[in-house]
């Protein structure tokens, strides 16, 4: 008899900066144009703290997204953070309500303008064009 070991070889589902993709969530505009991210999921204190911290490259495509229990006025910084970010904080509604931009290492707040229950961080020049009443769906796999 003759025993081959081949070596394993995984693919790692936690291929977000350290989170498993989840889920998709699309924005759509006012003009009909619409575009998907693959999103891991942050919905825990230590997720929520974490968030993209060390994160050295985002794929294209893909995010972080934060869902907390009620509508409120969110704070989000970047310590820790060394990639631009788009900031998108959504309502209980899937509308956006406002978008901030995220400079890497800084710890200067970025606030929503209007409360949130959601909260959907990808690369700044992914993001830098949703605006406030854009239209979010969400969609676990």
């Amino acid at each position: 008899m003759i025993l081959v070991i081949l070596p394993l070889f995984s693919i790692s589902a936690e291929d977000i900066c350290g989170y498993k993709p989840q889920a998709t969530v699309s924005i759509k505009n006012s003009q009909g144009i619409e575009r998907s991210f693959e999103v891991g999921i942050a919905d825990t204190p230590a997720k929520y703290e974490r968030g993209l911290m060390h994160c050295k490259e985002l794929k294209k495509g893909s995010g972080l997204f934060f869902i907390f229990n009620q509508d409120r006025l969110q704070y989000f910084w970047m310590k820790n953070t060394l990639i631009p970010l788009a900031i998108i904080y959504i309502d209980k509604n899937f509308e956006v309500v406002s978008v901030g931009r995220g400079v890497p290492l800084s710890t200067k707040m970025v606030p929503s303008f209007k409360p949130a229950r959601y909260v959907l961080e990808v690369n700044w020049e992914e993001g830098k064009d949703v605006k406030p009443g854009d239209k979010a769906v969400f969609k676990m796999k």
